[in-house]
């Protein structure tokens, strides 16, 4: 058995667990009520102690780092920048070349 929302009738699910009580949220409305956690079991809820924070373990996973370039000088941008500016020439004249035939 469980808790059906007063206003939508969707299903109220455990949001949060404050002292002995439990929040249930409806999953459609988002309409929230508090019931104890005795009424919570017997509506068939399974409500499980939470963790201290003391005695959690945190985990990371470290997938991959990138290389990173060294940045690049001035003057390699200016090289990169007039080779595209020659290999647009080219092509540019190849356009125009091929154009007037």
């Amino acid at each position: 058995m469980v808790k059906f929302c007063p206003r939508c009738g969707g299903l109220m699910i455990p949001a949060a667990r404050e002292g002995n009580k439990v929040v249930l949220r409806c999953i459609r409305c988002g309409y929230t009520e508090e019931v104890s956690i005795e009424e919570a079991k017997r509506l068939g809820y399974n409500i499980a102690a939470e963790t201290p924070k003391e005695e959690r373990t945190i985990t990371t996973l470290k997938v991959s780092e990138a290389k990173k370039k060294p940045p690049k000088s001035l003057e390699e941008w200016e090289q990169e920048r007039e080779e595209y500016r020659e290999i647009l020439q080219e092509l540019l004249q190849e356009e125009i070349e091929g154009g007037e035939e």
